[in-house]
């Protein structure tokens, strides 16, 4: 008698059009395992959804169909087809270990149950990691369109206090609020007489009735945030990189903005500028939620403590050293570090993982190309009907300013395919060293580079006054998990007894 199975096929709502691992290629695969395999296929469950988070409907409706059916394998062709997320991952886990599930994996060669190796589940939890990290630190369609607006000068994000986002062509650009932008220029010549300080400017402020939002007071934070945003005279920062000449209208002179920051820095002799320190926009206060800010005591210790501007007393008894917050981080980066056989099964998925992603990039490159032609064509075509007086001018308008979008939007996307296998290189090396020695990764970098490890790393990185507080991102703990379980000797054991599920968010306090 055939062993029942179901087979479960997936692709995200926004692969539906993939070619690589369609729905029907999926199924066919997973028939054909099933057929050589004396396994007899029950249903199949066929879902466009992402399993970025948890809650698949038709994913959690399988598993409630298994458990009552007392159906025992689960086809799958990938892990990434499965899970990308650490909670289905972890289910999963717990079913081939405890439920006497069979969870087949037809791409990644793994049969995940009782009698499976210790590195079997190894494997599985790395390939989850990584297609987890992937989608975490790469967002082709959103993020890209954004830096690519950024390139050409646009500020791509929600508008700071003084502009205003409107929307022209379904794009959004900043112009001035003619409500605040004289006060954000009073701000900055007041400033620059050299009579008022961040605190003492803002009292100014909300004297005069200004406010940041409907509700929201000037703080001493406001002031500083302003004062230090060179988006006033032109220029704009956005995801750390500076950009130069933006398009949108300054409000005030770059020489005005210049001859603040020297005032700034004069006064800057106790504390660095923000971006000197490593956990500036990092820790925060547990108390009252507040970002802790930085302070140089004796010329060379550095010093966070809270800023208060919650209006809590959370300052006093508040402060801790940077020393002390490196020492706590450098603790969680020692448990990323894995075992040398480990490393050699890291390197084969981050392979494999490269291999799948560079080939859906070169398919969507080759669509989008013909798509970028066609679009061309178009609108050429559309032209010579105008020309010829075939079409009224109105539809001329109207018809272009769609196909201008539509190639807008193709070129844009083509422009975030090209870059993505260097992203991906990039993350894989990332992932990699840390896997190495994260330590030391750490320790050899420079302050901006140590700052980019902590938020590559850190969901949430608090002090309450006593205790430390770390929290891994979710796409990194299933490496935290692994590299625990490996030191404590878990891949010599006997089939079986590695527990990977239900291991917490890793916290340091």
């Amino acid at each position: 008698m055939l062993d029942k199975t179901v087979i479960y096929t997936r692709v995200s709502s926004d692969e539906q059009r993939k070619k690589g691992f369609s729905l029907d290629y999926q199924k066919k695969q997973g028939e054909e395992y099933a057929k050589a395999n004396n396994l007899d296929v029950i249903k199949v469950y066929a879902e466009s959804y992402t399993a970025k988070k948890p809650g698949r409907p038709l994913f959690n409706e399988m598993l409630a169909f298994c458990k009552k059916n007392k159906i025992k394998n689960l086809v799958f062709l990938k892990s990434d087809r499965a899970s990308r997320n650490g909670v289905d991952s972890a289910q999963l886990v717990y079913m081939a270990e405890h439920l006497d599930y069979n969870i087949h994996l037809i791409q990644d060669r793994l049969i995940l149950n009782k009698q499976a190796k210790a590195t079997d589940f190894l494997v599985f939890e790395i390939n989850n990691c990584i297609a987890n990290f992937y989608p975490r630190n790469l967002s082709v369609d959103v993020s890209t369109k954004m830096r690519e607006k950024a390139e050409q000068g646009y500020y791509p994000s929600r508008a700071p206090v003084g502009y205003c986002n409107k929307r022209i062509n379904r794009r959004s650009y900043l112009q001035i609020d003619p409500n605040k932008a004289f006060n954000i220029k009073m701000i900055f010549e007041l400033y620059a007489t050299g009579q008022y300080s961040y605190a003492t400017l803002a009292d100014e402020m909300r004297k005069r009735g200004f406010k940041i939002g409907e509700k929201t007071l000037c703080s001493r934070r406001n002031i500083e945030d302003i004062l230090n945003n060179p988006i006033y005279f032109g220029d704009f920062i956005w995801n750390g990189k500076h950009y130069f000449n933006g398009k949108h209208e300054p409000i005030i002179s770059q020489e005005l903005y210049a001859l603040c920051q020297r005032i700034i820095q004069s006064r800057s002799s106790g504390t660095l500028k923000k971006h000197s320190f490593i956990f500036t926009n990092t820790i925060k206060c547990k108390k009252c939620g507040c970002y802790m800010t930085a302070e140089i005591k004796k010329d060379k210790y550095i010093y966070y403590h809270c800023t208060g501007n919650h209006g809590g007393n959370c300052k006093r008894g508040s402060y801790v050293t940077e020393k002390k917050l490196e020492n706590a981080f450098i603790d969680i980066l020692k448990s990323f570090e894995l075992t040398p056989a480990a490393l050699e099964i890291v390197k084969k998925c981050l392979k494999n993982e490269m291999e799948a992603q560079n080939y859906y990039n070169e398919n969507r490159i080759k669509e989008l190309e013909n798509s970028i032609e066609k679009t061309k064509n178009r609108l050429n075509k559309l032209f010579d009907l105008y020309l010829d007086g075939q079409i009224k001018e109105n539809m001329y308008k109207e018809k272009s300013k769609e196909f201008e979008n539509m190639l807008d939007d193709f070129t844009l996307k083509y422009s975030s395919y090209t870059r993505t296998g260097i992203e991906l290189l990039q993350l894989s090396e990332k992932l990699f060293e840390l896997c190495k020695n994260a330590p030391k990764l750490y320790l050899d970098g420079s302050v901006i580079e140590k700052r980019k490890i902590v938020k590559l790393v850190c969901s949430n990185f608090s002090y309450d006054g006593s205790n430390i507080v770390i929290t891994v991102k979710k796409a990194f703990q299933p490496l935290v998990k692994i590299a625990y379980l490996l030191k404590l000797g878990h891949p010599g054991l006997e089939p079986g007894t590695l527990r990977l599920s239900g291991v917490r968010s890793n916290h340091l306090s």
